[in-house]
């Protein structure tokens, strides 16, 4: 049984103005500060935390329609002269070097930057309906692996809720102050086991692609981007701070 939650009223789209922009950042910075990721220093007088990776991403947010609030926000990272956070902030394992030094990096997008102002089951809701959102982005842009680099906790989160089949590509590292594990995650091998096994998740996730355009995607995908294999994290057994690979 899925254990996907949707929030009447709730709407998620890319940020439409430079206010939104604006709240989307601040929104990541205060979250982030809040939780201890960032230290108070790296957060600007404008209230948003830069660093190289935002002049190449996009920024998506969530928003109650009942106030025109936003609450919730991330981005998607997209590929750039200046790499992957994923890939040049963490040691990779020889594995992952012996995919992604030979893939082209337009077919990878690394998602970060979650936030959002709820707690608990609202929370999780309004991260299921970001990542739905940059789900069907990165499937329409026909992106073969979505990057990340997770803190430990979230991932064991994601991996119960939405059956994430996350991959390690290195070594679990203190990053932002938290034991994190960067991973991917092969998109068309989601598409093959969703559609069997978790057809709920799957449609929440799709939105209007339908599961006939998934399969034809995931075998075109197939055919022009290699699969990285490794072995799959049990963020169900995993504890803070332990490697996960």
């Amino acid at each position: 049984m899925s254990l996907i939650l949707s929030i009447p009223g709730l709407e998620v789209f890319p940020v439409r103005s430079a206010a939104e922009y604006r709240e989307a950042r601040r929104l990541h910075a205060s979250c982030y500060l809040e939780a201890g990721y960032v230290h108070p220093t790296e957060v600007g007088a404008d209230g948003m935390v830069d660093d190289p990776w935002v002049p190449v991403s996009d920024y998506f947010v969530a928003v109650d329609t009942d106030d025109d609030s936003v609450v919730g926000t991330c981005r998607i990272i997209n590929p750039s002269v200046c790499g992957f956070p994923a890939f040049t902030g963490c040691e990779l394992l020889p594995e992952s070097w012996e995919t992604f030094a030979r893939l082209d990096p337009n077919r990878c997008v690394e998602i970060s930057a979650l936030a959002t102002t709820r707690d608990g089951m609202q929370n999780m809701a309004i991260s299921a309906a970001l990542y739905g959102k940059v789900w069907r982005e990165s499937i329409l842009s026909e992106r073969g692996y979505m990057l990340a680099v997770m803190d430990n906790r979230l991932m064991r989160i994601m991996k119960r809720w939405f059956h994430f089949p996350f991959e390690p590509l290195g070594r679990t590292v203190d990053y932002m102050g938290s034991p994190s594990t960067p991973v991917s995650m092969y998109l068309p091998r989601l598409v093959e086991t969703h559609v069997d096994e978790h057809p709920e998740e799957l449609a929440f996730f799709s939105g209007e692609i339908s599961f006939a355009d998934l399969k034809d995607y995931a075998i075109d995908l197939r055919t022009k981007v290699p699969e990285h294999r490794a072995t799959v994290i049990d963020l169900t057994k995993a504890d803070d701070g332990i490697r996960t690979w």
